[in-house]
């Protein structure tokens, strides 16, 4: 709005000021009119000399040419006829001397040829700069420039034709050009001078880089922010879904505790009834064929199965308290390794150091713990292979729970821990499984309820330790039970 202000202004200006001009080629009409005046008032001072016989005196600024025209005609009394188609050309005037003739038309000739190269400069200039500040002046000197190397040229024809009054209109047009020329100029001035100038530029150019870098660093740090925002979302995103996972996982257990303390208990003396009469049967049939034999141990077998997965409900049901005692490691390996049977393509290799302290633990709950941590390791590896059982001292150590099962972990006092790994070179377990191991209900196997190494867990949180695992899939798993050992006794 205010360029548009401002060229609207500048219009009027222009306006007033071609009608100003208007009035001045007017004045020049009248001056050029009297000087038409002025040469037929001279002709009438001739006619009257040649009345007097040519004795009256002439004062007339005439051309060389022009008075020896009239000197014969005065010499004769008059009688002879006076062309007065005057003036005549400018030649005359500098007595057609070749050296003065070709320094006017030569300089004349230069002149007009700078004056006409001036306006195409300011016409490529305005042409190619769209953004110039009054562009339409740059036009305006061009038309004046123009109009003036014209004159010169104009100069040149003279020499040889005296056409002066078309040299007088063409300096009329110059003259009335040069004046709007000069007359729009001088307002111009002081917006010009507040255009900026270089250093102004540099300065604004300086502030503008400033602010662009700030909102670069703007910029920057909102995708900060927004990437920030967006890794809390995702994160409180999974803590919600973990909850919410949670929050179920936990009514089917609380309704798989109320199932387990009574269905256990109803289950459980049908079991050992028909587990008495399995063996009463052996004994009867002692002399049976290996058939019935099988069989039998078919179903005995069946029967510690469903004993063993009913013992697992009730002691993820109702964790007892455990009965703490002194008991040796060597001792709680060899009872737990009697209670597993090992194929024999599976080789068992043991590390079990002499001087090791004694645990403060609950032998017959960690003895569960490691029977399931090595009846697990033997049935991962169905094709054979090596069961490793190793034995370290851990000294002042400091447990801080790991990324695994992390939030399920009790907080552990520092002390003196024992460390009993069972590792075995099955398939591995798939990081995806691995964050569902602890889970109740979660099992790979075909048979099994996914109860064992919860139960495990929670029976060695009970004595103060803590279960670690390791495996990679295709090499194996490791079991860890980290178990505190027994306090100012070795």
């Amino acid at each position: 709005m205010r360029k548009e202000a401002v060229d609207k202004r500048a219009k009027n200006s222009l306006q007033r000021l071609v009608a100003r001009s208007v009035i001045l080629l007017a004045a020049l009409s009248v001056i050029l009119l009297s000087g038409l005046a002025l040469a037929h008032g001279g002709k009438k001072e001739i006619d009257s000399a040649l009345a007097h016989g040519g004795k009256k005196e002439i004062n007339l600024a005439l051309p060389h040419g022009g008075k020896e025209e009239i000197k014969p005609a005065l010499a004769h009394g008059g009688k002879e006829e006076i062309d007065f188609a005057l003036p005549h050309a400018h030649g005359s005037c500098l007595g057609w001397q070749p050296l003065l003739l070709w320094l006017h038309i030569g300089s004349d000739a230069l002149i007009a040829l700078a004056y006409y190269s001036i306006p195409v400069a300011l016409l490529v200039l305005v042409r190619r700069r769209k953004d110039l500040q009054f562009g339409w002046m740059f036009v305006l000197f061009g038309v004046f420039i123009l109009a003036c190397g014209t004159t010169h040229l104009m100069g040149i024809w003279t020499l040889s034709h005296p056409d002066y009054l078309a040299a007088g209109i063409l300096k009329a047009v110059t003259a009335v050009t040069s004046v709007i020329t000069a007359v729009i100029l001088w307002p111009l001035i002081p917006k010009a001078t507040a255009l900026p100038g270089p250093a102004q530029w540099e300065k604004i150019n300086h502030e503008l880089r400033n602010e662009v870098e700030e909102r670069r660093e703007a910029e920057a740090e909102v995708r900060r922010l927004n990437e920030e925002l967006e890794r809390k979302v995702e994160e409180r995103s999974r803590q919600l879904l973990a909850a919410q996972e949670e929050l179920v996982r936990k009514e089917k257990l609380a309704i798989l505790g109320q199932l387990s303390g009574s269905v256990g208990h109803e289950l459980r003396n049908p079991l050992g009834v028909m587990n008495n009469a399995i063996y009463f049967l052996k004994m009867v049939l002692a002399e049976a064929d290996e058939t019935v034999k099988e069989y039998l141990g078919i179903v005995e077998k069946e029967i510690a199965n469903s004993l063993r997965i009913i013992t697992d409900l009730l002691d993820f049901a109702r964790t007892k308290t455990p009965q703490l005692k002194a008991v040796a490691v060597p001792e709680l390996m060899n009872e737990s390794l009697e209670r597993c049977a090992i194929p024999e393509n599976v080789a068992l290799q043991t590390e079990i150091p002499d001087a090791l302290p004694l645990l403060r633990v609950d032998p017959l709950q960690m003895m569960q713990v490691l029977t399931n941590f090595i009846t697990n390791a033997v049935q991962a590896m169905p094709g054979g292979g090596s069961l490793r059982i190793g034995v370290r001292e851990i000294r002042d150590f400091n447990f801080e729970a790991s990324s695994l099962e992390s939030e399920a972990r009790s907080p552990m006092p520092e002390g003196d821990f024992v460390a009993i790994s069972v590792a075995d070179t099955g398939e591995g377990i798939s990081r995806e499984n691995m964050k569902k191991l602890f889970h109740p209900l979660f099992t790979t196997k075909a048979k099994g309820i996914g109860l064992g190494l919860v139960v495990c867990k929670n029976l060695v949180e009970a004595n103060g330790g803590r279960i670690e695992v390791e495996s990679e899939v295709g090499k194996g798993t490791t079991f860890t039970a980290i178990l505190p050992v027994e306090r100012g006794r070795t």
